[in-house]
């Protein structure tokens, strides 16, 4: 339940220095495109500009006061905090009452598959006849409504806003999707985690983190008890080995020596160990290793084994932009997210089996940890033919993305089995025209995303739409 909060008292409670009219405020907002009547507007530094040059549209979205790292010539009640994001969600949860609500949330998070155990988790619950919301990279989901996703974590005072959204709608569960940046960011602060999981930790985000080491560390915060009651780990790398031997939290692992084992053979899931299921599952065995994780994250929340295999054949589980094949019609198109070494290799091997020959289709982003870029080269060399394309050049020369992936790939490749586009539509056409009707085509790297990042603008387009046009044409 929201409650309507004086700026006195949360000056008191956080230690802010307090200028102006004490107000009632009844939401809180970072950015000021999303602050409603009654709302807190928290102006602080971000990546490009600082909130208080967007005060003007705080207010007249009905914002009655400011909080801040720095004084603002404003009429409005000031409050003052050396690190705003540091306490906004603690402010959030107060506001909008997110620990009062008693939702049972489950967190999960790892460099590739997070976004489709969430789906999973989600799609579970649903088909388990249980309201349930989602915060992931895919999509939020309130209710019936769908709302657009620009971060993989929202900011924290979002996130707080859409969990009272989905309380408002009745769900009393829901799944969220946690970056490694939300971690080190403040971006899920208030919350807790009835059960949290970890998919697995490979290279990416090197941008951000100095090493793996400190990759893996802020993963591992969220299996400390300011964030979860208990975790998951699916025990297949070493990585993960570390994750679940040294979680501060109660956790159990999936994998040879743990609590629960899992095999995939001929579209059958067996899950045995501490709770043993079956589930028949035709998606292949990479998204498999999500639907076990999202199982063992409901077991260990004390859903029972049978409901949770029933709750299986009706649930939808599938996940946009994940593996997804666009049409019917041959050769089979699939779409995919991957966009790191590991990724693209999973990806890349999984189609790999089911189909005689493949041609892949891969970009690369742009400003974000170019040292991957070799190992996504190399990790798409079992294609028959490879078409390197342009992505997300963002603000870098699309030329020289290109380059890197190119250089890599002929260190394995003939000439002849690379190819250059720099057009993406064009590419996947040329893509569809050289593979036989018998084979398949993968597209690594847009999945659901309908927009490309150059120069700061996000520019229309839909990969999903464009491959399924191309293969009916």
């Amino acid at each position: 339940m929201k409650s309507n909060l004086a700026t006195s008292t949360l000056a008191q409670k956080f230690n802010l220095s307090h200028s102006g009219a004490d107000v009632l405020i009844s939401s809180v907002s970072l950015a000021s495109a999303q602050c409603e009547p009654g709302a807190l507007f928290i102006a602080t530094e971000g990546a490009k500009h600082h909130g208080s040059e967007f005060l003007d549209q705080a207010i007249a979205n009905g914002a009655v006061a400011v909080l801040s790292d720095r004084e603002i010539a404003t009429e409005l009640p000031r409050l003052i905090h050396p690190e705003p994001k540091a306490i906004a969600g603690a402010i959030s949860d107060l506001v909008f009452g997110t620990s009062a609500s008693n939702m049972e949330l489950f967190g999960v998070t790892g460099t590739n598959g997070k976004t489709s155990t969430t789906n999973y988790l989600h799609q579970l619950l649903i088909a388990s006849g249980l309201k349930a919301g989602m915060s992931a990279s895919t999509s939020r989901i309130v209710g019936d409504r769908e709302l657009a996703a620009q971060l993989t974590s929202p900011e924290v005072t979002e996130l707080h806003w859409l969990l009272a959204q989905m309380r408002k709608v009745g769900a009393n569960h829901a799944a969220i999707e946690v970056s490694a940046q939300a971690l080190i960011r403040h971006r899920i602060d208030g919350i807790r985690f009835e059960v949290v999981g970890f998919s697995n930790l490979s290279r990416d985000h090197l941008d951000d983190f100095q090493d793996m080491d400190q990759y893996l560390a802020a993963k591992a915060k969220l299996f400390s008890p300011d964030y979860a009651q208990r975790g998951v780990v699916l025990v297949e790398d070493d990585w993960a080995r570390k994750l679940y031997e040294s979680a501060s939290i109660p956790v159990v692992g999936i994998g040879a020596g743990c609590e629960y084992q899992y095999s995939y053979d001929d579209s059958m899931l067996e899950i045995t160990g501490k709770h043993s299921l079956s589930v028949e599952f035709s998606q292949g065995a990479l998204m498999a290793k999500n639907l076990v994780l999202a199982l063992v994250i409901l077991l260990e929340a004390e859903f029972e084994p049978q409901a949770l295999a029933e709750a299986a054949k009706f649930a939808d589980l599938h996940v946009p932009g994940r593996l997804e094949l666009v049409s019917e019609l041959r050769p089979h198109v699939y779409v995919d997210y991957a966009h790191t070494p590991a990724g693209v290799a999973g990806a890349v091997g999984e189609i790999r089996k089911r189909y005689p020959t493949l041609t892949v289709v891969l970009g690369a982003s742009g400003n974000r940890d170019q040292g991957k870029r070799t190992e996504m080269g190399l990790a798409a060399t079992s294609a028959d033919l490879l078409i390197i394309t342009d992505q997300h050049p963002r603000d870098e020369d699309p030329a020289s993305i290109r380059h890197a992936l190119v250089s890599a790939a002929s260190t394995k490749l003939e000439a002849g089995r690379i190819l250059e586009i720099p057009d993406p539509a064009t590419a996947i056409k040329r893509a569809i025209s050289e593979t036989p009707a018998d084979g398949a085509v993968l597209w690594c790297g847009p999945g659901h995303l309908t927009y490309r990042e150059i120069r700061g603008e996000k520019v229309p387009f839909d990969a999903r739409a464009i491959a399924r046009a191309a293969v009916q044409s």
